[in-house]
């Protein structure tokens, strides 16, 4: 009996809804939040006519139904003002759902959801790098923060010398750290900033979440009261110009503290990618030698944080586009593009030498701006990493972590969707797996948005 319930279990799974959504214009981002708060995500999809003079930009609302089913057209529109920027969600008065923050050249404007519409309910003026004016305006996902757990958001703000952290109603103060900014002359003027990433962390005793500002050079650590504490330590980087270098700040051991992973890439063709890994053995304190070392050559290699084997530690996944001429030679000749996969996993103290798992995917070439659809996340809720790629021109496939090996040989699912564009993963209808939605801004198909609820 027992087998039979979750055979059932597992076909069921396989059989996800399926919808296709449409808004009147081009979708440039979109988010998914429970508005309503009936326990299912709704999407909301940031829009705009390329071709209008104003620009028109505009938010389309799908609003989820109680059986987890979507409408094909927006529930509602809300207008953007031509000056709007960045968008993100704040809790401002502590009662659910989080507030829509819309940033403009002079600050921002707060709208609150009411009766199936949103509401603008204030506006506040502050100095900050958020853009506003933009012409394919985006969700800001780092942006608030509950930094002392009192149910209100903390926002970071980016000025030209640190964060501005604040409320909706106060100012904390700011913190200095590592903003580089670039101005370029001409018959226009360019100016660019990269903004440290900043990333949450706790300390013993001490109610505040420390934040830690990674930049080009070195990490930037805030904690204690108002966040007037600091310590800052430098990245062990290669002085040499030829090594480009990016850096990443995940807690693997999930202790709390924000460990370090350092990538240094040299070379074209002949390309050398060194990945070090320093897990931090104490508050704003790593080893002077990296707890793990790994080296690609000849291959493009990114590393990737994330659990593939549902131990809650994270582990390193790279994902290697080799140069080799045999890929070039299917680029060029079949338009395809093959991927390597390596995974190590994490066992509480280091990473194995060689990779836990191998894998190769080939995936389709995109025509213009567009990009091959490839997504991680579980999908079935057995607590394993799946994988979503696409399979041809016109479907995807999602194939199922497995202990033995990386992925399943086998699709456990084939989707109808193009496989280009933007894939995310929400949790929609609530019930732990993890659901699919594609969009594709710039390319084909830019007004739609696919959606598979597990």
């Amino acid at each position: 009996m027992l087998s039979l319930i979750v055979l059932a279990a597992v076909q069921c799974a396989a059989a996800p809804q399926i919808a296709t959504l449409e808004a009147p214009d081009a979708i440039w981002d979109l988010a998914a939040k429970d508005l309503n708060q009936n326990g299912h995500k709704d999407i909301v999809a940031l829009c705009g006519d390329p071709k209008s003079d104003p620009l028109r930009k505009y938010l389309a609302v799908f609003m989820s139904t109680g059986t987890g089913t979507y409408p094909s057209v927006p529930t509602f529109m809300m207008a953007l003002d031509p000056g709007a920027g960045g968008l993100f969600w704040a809790e401002t008065d502590g009662q659910p759902p989080r507030e829509l923050v819309v940033t403009t050249p002079r600050g921002a404007d707060v709208y609150a959801y009411r009766e199936e519409g949103f509401e603008r309910i204030r506006t506040i003026e502050f100095p900050s790098l958020l853009p506003g004016n933009v012409r394919e305006p985006q969700f800001l996902d780092a942006i608030a923060r509950d930094l002392n757990n009192d149910g209100i958001d903390e926002w970071l703000i980016p000025t030209h010398t640190g964060y501005i952290i604040r409320t909706a109603d106060r100012e904390y103060g700011i913190v200095e750290c590592d903003i580089v900014s670039e101005v370029r002359g001409g018959s226009s003027v360019q100016i660019r900033h990269r903004l440290p990433a900043p990333h949450l962390f706790s300390l013993e005793e001490q109610s505040p979440k420390g934040i830690a500002f990674l930049g080009e050079e070195s990490v930037d650590f805030a904690y204690g009261e108002k966040w007037t504490q600091h310590t800052r330590y430098k990245l062990p980087i290669n002085d040499d110009n030829e090594w480009d270098v990016s850096a990443q700040l995940k807690d693997i051991n999930r202790n709390g503290l924000p460990d370090l992973i350092v990538t240094q890439t040299k070379g074209n063709v002949n390309i050398t990618v060194v990945t070090q890994v320093y897990i931090a053995t104490a508050p704003f304190t790593y080893p002077d030698e990296p707890t793990a070392e790994f080296e690609a050559k000849g291959a493009f290699a990114t590393p990737l944080l994330i659990d593939v084997d549902g131990d809650e530690q994270l582990d390193v996944m790279f994902i290697k586009v080799p140069f080799g001429v045999r890929n070039f030679m299917n680029l060029f000749l079949r338009r395809k593009v093959a991927i390597d996969v390596d995974v190590f996993l994490f066992d509480g103290q280091t990473f194995s030498t060689r990779p836990d798992f191998s894998t190769s995917v080939t995936l389709d070439a995109p025509e213009g701006r567009e990009r091959p659809a490839f997504i991680l996340a579980d999908f079935d809720g057995d607590g394993r990493l799946d994988a979503m790629f696409g399979s041809g021109t016109d479907e995807v496939v999602i194939h199922t972590g497995e202990p033995e090996r990386f992925i399943s040989s086998r699709p456990w699912v084939t989707l109808p969707f193009k496989p280009f564009g933007e894939a995310r993963t929400y949790d929609l209808n609530g019930n732990g797996a993890q659901d699919l939605v594609m969009f594709r801004p710039g390319g084909r198909q830019a007004s739609k948005i696919d959606i598979a609820v597990f």
